[in-house]
C-alpha cells in the first residue's frame, strides 16, 4: 500500500497493550491491528493524554485536527440549528467546545469507546459543552438515547473502528429533518469492502435520508490522506 492509503502497514503486529510503546506513531498504527474492542479500547485509554498532539502534529502535521474542524465547515454551511447532538467517537472532546458556541445545545453526548479519552474530554472547562459521557462500542449507541437534531462523526470511520452500521444506528437515533454529518476516509469509502458506499446507498434507496453534501477536504495533510466529509437530511426512520 501507499503513503496515501495508511501511515503504517496493515500488516503491523497485535501489541500487547503493556508493551512499550516507542513513539505516538507505533500506538496509531496499533489501533489499526487491535484483534478486540477492549484490546482497542485499551489502546486509547493509554494513548489519551497525547492524542491531540499526535493526531495535530504528528499525523497531519499542521497543528490542526483536520477531522474536526473540517467536519465543523460543513455543518456551518448545512446545519443551521441544533439543540440536542451526538458526537460519535468524541474522544477527547475536540469538537466538544466548537459545537457548543455554534449552536449552544441543550444537550450534548459525547460517545467513544474508551473511557479514558471520555475522561480527558470531561476535564475540559465546562466539560466542553457535554451534557453526558457514553462509553459504547459501534454499532451500538448504548445509553446515548436520541432523538437526537444533529449526530457527528469527526474521524471514527476508519479501518478497525466503528463500522458502517453504525450509520443505521443514527438514522433511528435522529429526528426526521435532522441531520447526520461525518467523515470517511476517501481511500476507505472508495474501497467497497470497506461497506460504507453501499451501506450509505442502500439508506437513500430505502427513503431513510437524502443527501445533502460531499466534499473532499483535508485529513491527515502530512499523510497526504483526505476524507469525503458528508451531510444527510434524516427523513424517516
Amino acid at each position: 500500500s501507499s503513503t496515501r492509503r495508511s501511515v503504517c502497514t496493515r500488516t503491523s503486529p497485535v501489541m500487547a497493550v503493556s508493551s512499550p510503546l516507542h513513539s505516538n506513531s507505533d500506538i496509531h498504527c496499533v489501533t489499526f491491528a487491535a484483534g478486540t474492542p477492549t484490546h482497542l479500547a485499551q489502546v486509547y485509554d493509554e494513548w489519551a493524554v497525547t492524542y491531540d498532539d499526535t493526531v495535530q502534529n504528528t499525523l497531519a502535521g499542521t497543528g490542526v485536527h483536520h477531522p474536526t474542524t473540517e467536519l465543523l465547515s460543513v455543518l456551518k454551511q448545512c446545519v443551521p440549528t441544533a439543540k440536542a447532538i451526538l458526537d460519535v467517537g468524541a474522544g477527547t472532546g475536540v469538537a466538544g467546545p466548537l459545537l457548543a458556541a455554534q449552536y449552544q445545545p441543550s444537550r450534548m453526548v459525547a460517545l467513544d469507546l474508551s473511557r479514558g479519552m471520555l475522561e480527558v474530554a470531561s476535564s475540559l472547562p465546562n466539560q466542553g459543552g457535554y451534557t453526558q459521557f457514553v462509553q459504547a462500542c459501534c454499532p451500538d449507541l448504548g445509553d446515548a438515547h436520541g432523538p437526537f437534531d444533529l449526530c457527528i462523526c469527526a474521524g471514527t470511520f476508519i479501518p478497525n473502528h466503528a463500522p458502517p452500521e453504525t450509520l443505521q444506528s443514527l438514522v433511528k437515533a435522529t429526528q426526521p429533518g435532522g441531520f447526520i454529518c461525518f467523515s470517511v476516509r476517501k481511500h476507505f469509502f472508495d474501497d467497497l469492502e470497506s461497506g460504507f458506499s453501499t451501506l450509505q446507498q442502500k439508506l437513500v434507496d430505502e427513503g431513510k435520508w437524502e443527501l445533502v453534501t460531499k466534499e473532499e477536504r483535508d485529513y491527515l495533510p502530512k499523510q497526504q490522506i483526505n476524507a469525503y466529509y458528508f451531510a444527510y437530511r434524516v427523513l424517516q426512520h
